[in-house]
């Protein structure tokens, strides 16, 4: 369907029917009651749905094997991520989403001594998307524990640890 078609119908029906069209829309389809919830909803109701999208991601990085590690599912990671950031109402939001798969990835890199080029893109983009909401919402004492705790973790590729730091600089010179 076409948009003039669809605003062609809106403005033939009335207020009330609207209402209920609307109400049907909320029950029905699963992301318009997530858009409304985040969008209308208050800070705990996002906060409940930011820390649902944490324990998907912590589950996401998971393995039973120390000696084997099942690898991380970074693409379902990827999609978590990119479904929150167009539903997030506001973008300093997913500050925290992104600093804390930077911290997982980095976690499962050093419990498992597991490394491959798609977790390392995935905590670097990570930072790369985190590290500039941090500046331009003025977040930069808040997060700076997390952001030293990110630089202190033992990274095995030193060219990875160098675009790390390099990141890193950028927002907090002193580091």
């Amino acid at each position: 369907m076409r948009r003039s078609t669809f605003l062609k119908h809106i403005s033939s029906i009335s207020e009330e029917e609207l209402r209920d069209e609307l109400l049907q829309l909320f029950t029905k389809v699963p992301e318009v009651k997530s858009f409304y919830s985040m969008e209308l909803g208050d800070e705990k109701d996002r906060e409940k749905i930011y820390e649902k999208a944490k324990v998907s991601i912590q589950a996401k990085y998971k393995t039973k094997s120390y000696r084997k590690p099942r690898r991380p599912r970074i693409q379902k990671i990827n999609a978590l991520l990119k479904d929150l950031e167009k539903k997030a109402v506001f973008s300093w939001e997913m500050i925290d989403i992104y600093l804390f798969n930077a911290e997982q990835g980095l976690s499962f890199m050093r419990d498992y001594r597991f490394y491959s080029e798609p977790l390392k893109n995935t905590i670097l983009n990570s930072l790369r998307k985190a590290l500039p909401l941090i500046e331009e919402s003025l977040f930069q004492e808040k997060y700076k524990e997390r952001v030293e705790a990110i630089i202190l973790f033992k990274v095995f590729d030193f060219g990875m640890r160098q675009e790390m730091v390099s990141l890193i600089r950028k927002i907090y010179p002193s580091f």
